[in-house]
This record gives C-alpha cells, structure tokens and sequence, in this order.
C-alpha cells in the first residue's frame, strides 16, 4: 500500500543504499546512492515523489554520470529513489551527499575517494 504525495504530510528520508562505499580516483563507485521515503505517521512508503541527490561541494569530489553534481529522480511504489552511478574525482578523502524531498527533513550519507 503506498501513499500519494501530496500536501500537509510528513515524510521521512531513509538512507537504502550505497552508503560507505570505496573507489579510486577517476573510477566508478560500484553502487548507486539509494534512498527510501516514508510517511512518519504510518511508515507507509511514498510514491511518485521528486528526490534529490546533491554532492556537498565542501567534500571530496565524486559526481553522477555526466559530471552532475545533482539528480533528482521519482520514487517508485515501494518509495525508494536510486541515482544514476557516481564517478571519483581527483581527491583522496570522505565525499559527502545530502537527499531532499518536499515534506522531509533532508538525510546525509557518505562514500569514499581511495588513494
């Protein structure tokens, strides 16, 4: 069963996938970031709501195909968002993405550019 979006709810973002994940400079990440939206009351997932995956560019440099630094994609019926895959930038370090959807508190996760 899953819950239209629309206005006045209250939703919640939860991290599904990709998280903590490694690769080297210039390589793909093996995983795309994945996320699961929720109405707070019910726990019900949320379909067909926008979601956005932006790079924190005060972290190391990993970007969506293309070289985006952001994506928004739809839910599908059991509320989960998934991004196209990431590409390690220059950098060693901790990359940074924060997930947004109307009616949520945004959700943070991160991965990892490798020597």
């Amino acid at each position: 069963m899953s819950t239209e979006a629309g206005y006045g709810r209250t939703y919640a973002i939860q991290p599904a996938g990709g998280i903590g994940q490694h690769a080297a400079h210039h390589q793909t990440f093996p995983h795309t970031l994945k996320a699961r939206v929720v109405d707070i009351q019910d726990q019900a997932p949320v379909a067909e709501l926008p979601v956005t995956f932006v790079w924190d560019s005060m972290s190391q440099q990993a970007l969506f195909e293309g070289g985006e630094i952001s994506v928004t994609v739809l839910t599908d019926p059991q509320g989960y968002a998934e991004s196209p895959r990431l590409t390690a930038g220059d950098a060693a370090g901790t990359a940074t993405f924060t997930i947004t959807a109307a009616g949520a508190p945004p959700a943070h996760v991160e991965i990892m550019v490798d020597h």
